[in-house]
């Protein structure tokens, strides 16, 4: 299995442009004026410059200090700079309510359901009252998808030795109703299962989930 340092370098990957569903919904970020922004699990830095260009203080974090040094090497060329800061999304090192808007693309489903229910514990954690949620991921039927003979379900919507290039580790696919109830708090703005094309899969389209909510503030 190819580790995330050699997936994100990958040229397909480097072209890769930025979800197209979430610079749809930074005008209405922007109109509420938020500014401090995560990026979490940042990888190959795709969505930092948008945002940063956006007018947004924008931080990328992620676990593998082999593709925040590969990225540090791209943003010397860039005017807006966003801040890189390596670690762990299960304990992020910010304090609750301390970004308005968090983001997280393709990201929290690698891990069992346990896992996957604290990465959203901590992006609700640091998300302020007011801010902005979005959580952009692999759905159940997508799990489905990507299953082989020797694939192995180790609890409902958890499975290892999948066809993903990653497919070594264990991945958990929630269901949408599982997702949401992850963030009983926000208010639901958008929530729809969408076919998008994977980048590491070459392109293939599969089922994408997008969540897009906001945290009620002390006006709502």
């Amino acid at each position: 299995m190819p580790d995330w340092k050699e997936i994100f370098a990958a040229p397909e990957m480097q072209r890769l442009k930025p979800n197209p569903e979430l610079l749809a919904v930074l005008p209405a970020v922007q109109a509420a004026g938020c500014r401090r922004v995560l990026d979490a699990g940042c990888g190959a830095g795709r969505h930092l410059l948008p945002l940063a260009q956006a007018g947004f203080e924008v931080w990328g974090v992620d676990r593998e200090m082999a593709v925040l040094e590969g990225l540090q090497e791209k943003l010397r060329a860039w005017a807006h700079r966003p801040q890189l800061v390596q670690a762990d999304l299960l304990r992020l090192p910010f304090p609750a309510g301390a970004l308005q808007l968090v983001v997280s693309i393709n990201v929290i489903n690698h891990g069992y359901t346990r896992t996957f229910e604290e990465y959203c514990r901590e992006l609700d954690r640091v998300l302020a009252p007011g801010g902005f949620l979005f959580v952009y991921l692999s759905p159940r039927e997508a799990g489905e998808m990507v299953r082989l003979p020797e694939t192995r379900e180790l609890e409902p919507g958890t499975l290892v030795d999948i066809a993903t290039p990653d497919g070594e580790m264990v991945h958990h696919f929630p269901t949408p109703e599982e997702i949401q109830g992850q963030f009983p708090s926000c208010r639901l703005l958008r929530a729809e299962t969408i076919l998008a094309p994977i980048p590491f899969m070459g392109g293939k389209e599969m089922p994408q989930y997008v969540f897009w909510a906001r945290k009620p503030g002390a006006r709502d």
